[in-house]
């Protein structure tokens, strides 16, 4: 039992104190209060008319987000001599996943080499012909093509140090596999020592974010009417009983799956300290709406039934607490449309509410 129940339980004796007849041959029973004390364990809501709504009950899974999903290719063909990551495994974008050594880095390398020397024999070819120039042994054409050699040579040079840096080159005929983006490793097809070539249509890794997920849920060709855009959704799963995620309808797929004849809607959420893992079944109950009608909502928990009738605990004028009898429209798991019995603007119990009415008997 809670800290607020047994505050209540204690509080009880009170109220049913303030409530008995007094001495007085012709005084009633005091009214019931809402006291400061008792605001303290219950909780008031105040009523409002909204649009009636079904509650859709779909089943649905948790996806990846692909807008977070990054495959990872080999960009030359070799040995890896290193795996640095496991599935599973939290990385940052620019970690390094695995290390190759490829036949392919050694002639990017020899190119390098090559480049470095055409560009010092450029260099000192613009010396001489700038010396010769100077002392009239050389013509005007001669120094322009002799700074053209440098500039071509200088070019090639940038070019090689660019796809250095784009793959990750680090000499000795060795490229690092680094991760594009940051995110957990979901999927690993490659191990220590193993050979891979350039062409291979299977990623090595595959990198996801997990901030943000989808949950797609399956709706029968019955209810499709029933579901649109921007519908209300709260979402539980196996795994948090008690916890409920809430966001909306923000993709709905038009067209029927040919063997399921089932229709796909989707909904992003927020994920937060990763709870929610690609793969979870979920309950999605999605809000539709009945046209025209409107009705005051109360939280469910705040109906009380007894004896066939419903009940509920309003607060009247100076705090007074009473009970009011209240016809029930419809009632979800979370809440519930009253016909009778309230109206918009009424302020209710809707904590605690069984205990303050069986003080109020």
């Amino acid at each position: 039992m809670n800290k607020n129940c047994i505050a209540l339980m204690l509080l009880l004796p009170l109220l049913a104190a303030c409530g008995k007849k007094t001495t007085g041959p012709e005084e009633g029973p005091a009214p019931l209060m809402l006291t400061d004390s008792l605001q303290k364990v219950v909780s008031v809501e105040t009523v409002h008319n909204v649009p009636l709504s079904n509650e859709l009950l779909l089943n649905g899974r948790v996806s990846f987000n692909p807008e977070q999903l990054a495959h990872v290719y080999p960009i030359f063909g070799g040995n890896i001599t290193e795996v640095n990551v496991e599935t599973g495994d939290y990385v940052k974008k620019g970690d390094i996943l695995a290390i190759i050594h490829s036949s392919e880095v050694a002639d990017y390398e020899k190119q390098r080499k090559e480049a470095e020397q055409l560009l010092l024999l450029a260099n000192r070819n613009q010396e001489a012909t700038e010396d010769m120039f100077r002392s009239g042994m050389a013509s005007e054409r001669d120094k322009l093509q002799a700074g053209q050699e440098v500039a071509n040579a200088k070019a090639e040079l940038k070019r090689i140090d660019e796809v250095y840096a784009i793959y990750h080159i680090t000499g000795n005929s060795t490229y690092e596999i680094k991760s594009p983006v940051s995110g957990f490793v979901i999927e690993k097809n490659v191990s220590r020592n193993m050979q891979i070539r350039s062409d291979q249509t299977e990623a090595m890794f595959t990198i996801s974010g997990l901030d943000n997920v989808w949950v797609m849920a399956d709706v029968y060709e019955s209810d499709i009417s029933k579901v649109y855009e921007g519908a209300p959704v709260r979402i539980t799963t196996l795994a948090y009983r008690e916890k409920e995620f809430t966001g909306t309808v923000d993709k709905v797929y038009n067209m029927l799956d040919s063997e399921s004849k089932t229709m796909n809607i989707r909904v992003k959420l927020k994920n937060e300290d990763y709870m929610l893992k690609p793969g979870m079944f979920t309950n999605v109950y999605v809000q539709s709406k009945v046209e025209g009608k409107e009705m005051p909502r109360v939280d469910a928990r705040a109906v009380i039934f007894e004896n066939g009738k419903h009940y509920i605990v309003s607060i009247g004028s100076d705090n007074i607490l009473q009970t009011n009898e209240v016809t029930v429209f419809k009632q979800t798991e979370k809440d519930c449309f009253l016909e009778s019995g309230v109206k918009a603007g009424d302020r209710i119990i809707n904590r605690n509410a069984l205990l303050v009415y069986n003080a109020l008997k």
